[in-house]
């Protein structure tokens, strides 16, 4: 018999409940430089070169010895380059006997072609010259281990001479799409039919986050092939989400499926849309029953599974930009639930005004042109038009009309 915890809890409970439980093997595997973009460091990584490994010039201009300026400013229209000065270009070594780079811009050369300094020129010993190691140098540190690389990443990596590196393996996410009434996309559906298109959303995010997704053919209602789909996926998987069946239905038999089965169980969260999300821990890995309208499936994957993938690779989930918006009109909600309010944001007169969009309208509109997320609070049951609340931006503030 599984653990069982109150029928509602809150999003930030049930996720602790879940990352107190989960303790997953920080398996690492090798990989090139190359493929490294958004994988995450599995130890800390130090340089093996020294760059540069002489000294540079850190300018365009010419190299010059300083030398000829013990007694000020010579008269360099006499002066043959190769001889007396030499070309030098931004990161290029030049010749040991020159110590001094005088940037391009304080030079020029007359109509014969002589050169000449800019008037005002300060000379100054060792200007623009970057000595052995200014960039980096052997054993210094790069990047720490449990880092998601990016591009920079991986220039300074390569100039550390690093081009094989240790990361930590993927997590492999099985999803098990559930439901007597699904067809797959491209099969024209009937009375009674839905297209299974959560799939499509849910192995986009996973690999988003860094998670490599498998997702099993639609499984019917039907107990015993559940069973049969989960305990395969438990086989191979470190993180299993089953999509439908977890609300009160007839046919919602994976509740009880997974109740049965968990050595942890929770049914329900405070937490609107989505409340009957299902988490359970199997066999020391956790096991998501997303429910199955798309917009509840999303955010069960943004609030829990996102939190679990990175806790898969030791770091912390990704926050979401916020600004203080006023309403356009006013809201109503149950106080003792979370309540997910889309919104549409537009500047106005130096501020933000946000418009809550209803559930009147269909899909496209409802999802696809909100810009931004009001987690209304427990304990609080309405809000007028012009009250100040903390939208989370789905897209950067410079997107905003």
């Amino acid at each position: 018999m599984s653990e069982r915890t109150d029928f509602s809890v809150t999003r930030a409970e049930a996720l602790e409940l879940l990352l107190k439980a989960w303790n997953p093997k920080d398996e690492g595997e090798w990989i090139s430089l190359e493929k490294a973009l958004g994988r995450v460091t599995a130890k800390p990584l130090y340089s093996r070169n020294t760059m540069p490994v002489y000294r540079i010039s850190q300018a365009d201009g010419i190299a010059v010895r300083s030398a000829d300026f013990i007694n000020g400013l010579p008269d360099t229209l006499r002066w043959v380059k190769g001889v007396d000065y030499v070309q030098a270009d931004t990161g290029d070594d030049f010749p040991d006997e020159f110590d001094t780079i005088i940037p391009v811009e304080e030079i020029y050369y007359d109509s014969n072609n002589r050169l000449g300094l800019a008037e005002g020129f300060i000379f100054k010993k060792g200007d623009c010259v970057g000595e052995a190691g200014t960039a980096v140098r052997q054993g210094d540190l790069i990047v720490e281990a449990h880092v998601r690389l990016t591009p920079l990443h991986l220039a300074m990596l390569a100039l550390g001479g690093i081009y094989q590196l240790e990361v930590i393996r993927k997590p492999k996410v099985i999803y098990i799409p559930t439901g007597s009434e699904l067809i797959h996309a491209g099969i024209k559906p009937e009375r009674g039919q839905t297209i299974e298109s959560n799939s499509l959303m849910v192995a986009a995010l996973l690999e988003q986050w860094g998670a490599e997704v498998a997702c099993y053919p639609i499984i019917k209602d039907k107990p015993e092939e559940l069973a049969e789909a989960l305990d395969k996926a438990l086989m191979t998987a470190d993180l299993v989400l089953i999509n439908g069946g977890s609300s009160k239905g007839v046919e919602d038999f994976n509740t009880g499926l997974l109740e049965k089965k968990a050595d942890l169980f929770q049914h329900g969260i405070k937490a609107v849309p989505g409340r009957p999300v299902g988490i359970a821990m199997i066999g020391g890995k956790p096991v998501i029953n997303l429910p199955g309208p798309t917009f509840a499936a999303f955010l069960a994957m943004d609030w829990c599974v996102c939190g679990l993938v990175h806790h898969y690779y030791g770091l912390p989930a990704p926050r979401r930009p916020k600004l203080r918006v006023s309403l356009t009109k006013p809201l109503q909600k149950w106080p003792d639930y979370e309540t997910y309010v889309r919104l549409i944001l537009a500047r106005r007169d130096g501020s933000y005004e946000a418009t809550p969009l209803g559930w009147d309208q269909n899909l496209p509109d409802s999802l696809l042109k909100m810009n931004a997320l009001f987690i209304a609070p427990i304990g609080v049951s309405e809000y007028q038009v012009c009250d100040e609340v903390e939208a989370e931006l789905l897209c950067g503030p410079e997107h905003l009309v």
